[in-house]
This record gives structure tokens, C-alpha cells and sequence, in this order.
């Protein structure tokens, strides 16, 4: 019980964090406006069912552990990203109310759905796995151990995976154009945490992973 409510807050603010940014964008007042698209109805669902899900699986969600071994120079960065992306999640929904740099081929939406799908997905997987290892941060944890099982016997980095996904998947959904710099910022993003994370491990775990990653994957099985 001590450690229930803990978690219920922590998925509460992470929900309410998502969704409220989403619907001043779009006029809370018109919120059946938003849900009269399947496909953005559908991606609040999936945001609710994925909450759900992390506390059925009692996943340890608290992205501001900063551990023993703190990469430095990370919180203003995450904060700018923060800030960034709580500004797309107001400006998307306002955009594809008022048709502003929009796609208008209905299948954009679905795509992003799809995209929003496996990205949670594959976060779910890789959360349940790290637990306490999990932050926001390149760190290491008191007593952290170099995880290898489950998604991460396959591939070292399946939450930048997700985040691949996710950031263009949400654009996708409320059919924007903003797409292509999304993905390129996250592209750019990943690429640099991914760098950093494994001279880390390199330094702290030594043969070990040397050896892990000479058998899995950055992101992709047989691509990268």
C-alpha cells in the first residue's frame, strides 16, 4: 500500500500531463469535437489503457532518479524538451482543428496510431524490465545491473526506440506536417543519449558489455 499510492499519483500528474496540453489546444469546451475522430479517440484510449496497464504491471515510473554515476549537464536539456513537447501537444490538436500545416489523406491518422501503438508497446516491455534502473537521465543506479532479458536480449536501447516512434507517431495522429522536424530533432536526440549511455556502461560494466553488445542491437534487429 505504501508504495500503491506513490504510483497512482505518479501516473496520474504523467496522465494529466498528456492529456490536458492536448485538449486546450483543441478547446476543452469542445472536447466531443475531439473525440468525434476515430482515430484521435483512439489515441486517447490507448494513453488511458497504457496508464492502466503500467499499474497493473506495477511498473516503477519515476523518470528523475539521478542515481551515483549522473552524466552531467542533462537537466536543462530535458527541461527545454519538456517544455517543448507540452508546447506540440497544445499546438497539434489547435492545428488540426484550424487545418494549419495539416496532411489530408485520411490514413495519416491511423499511421500515427499504429506508430503510437508499437511505441507504447515496446516502452511497456522495456520498462518492466529496468524497474528501478529506469530515469530520464543517463545515470547509473545504486547497485545497478546491466539488464539483458526479455526486449533487451534483442536490442540495448528499446525506450529510444519508442520514442522514435512516438514523437512522429503523435504528430501522425493530428495529421501534421511538423512530422519531419519532430523526427529529425528525435533522430538527433536518440542518437546522442545513445552515444553517451554506452560509453557509460562501457566504463561501469567493462567486458560485459562489450560482450552484450556484441551480440543485440542499438534499435533495430538486423538493421541497427
Amino acid at each position: 500500500m505504501n508504495s500503491f499510492c506513490p504510483r497512482i499519483a505518479s501516473l496520474v500528474i504523467h496522465v494529466i500531463a498528456v492529456l490536458l496540453p492536448m485538449l486546450l489546444g483543441w478547446g476543452v469546451s469542445d472536447w466531443r469535437g475531439f473525440l468525434a475522430e476515430p482515430a484521435r479517440a483512439a489515441f486517447l484510449a490507448e494513453i488511458l489503457a497504457g496508464a492502466g496497464l503500467l499499474l497493473v504491471l506495477q511498473i516503477d515510473l519515476n523518470p528523475l532518479r539521478t542515481g551515483e554515476d549522473f552524466t552531467a549537464g542533462q537537466g536543462k536539456l530535458l527541461l527545454a524538451l519538456a517544455v517543448a513537447s507540452l508546447l506540440l501537444l497544445v499546438w497539434l490538436p489547435w492545428a488540426d482543428r484550424e487545418g494549419v500545416a495539416v496532411f489530408h489523406a485520411a490514413f495519416v491518422r491511423w499511421l500515427g496510431l499504429g506508430l503510437c501503438t508499437a511505441a507504447g508497446s515496446i516502452r511497456l516491455l522495456a520498462l518492466r524490465h529496468l524497474g528501478p534502473h529506469f530515469s530520464a537521465y543517463v545515470t547509473l543506479q545504486p547497485e545497478h545491473r546491466l539488464v539483458q532479458e526479455g526486449i533487451y536480449a534483442r536490442i540495448r536501447h528499446p525506450l529510444y526506440l519508442s520514442l522514435l516512434l512516438a514523437g512522429p507517431g503523435v504528430a501522425l495522429v493530428f495529421r501534421s506536417q511538423v512530422v519531419w522536424p519532430i523526427l529529425f530533432a528525435t533522430i538527433l536526440f536518440v542518437a546522442d543519449r545513445i552515444r553517451k549511455e554506452e560509453i557509460l556502461l562501457a566504463s561501469h560494466f567493462g567486458v560485459n558489455f562489450s560482450l552484450y553488445r556484441a551480440r543485440t542491437w542499438a534499435l533495430l534487429p538486423r538493421i541497427y
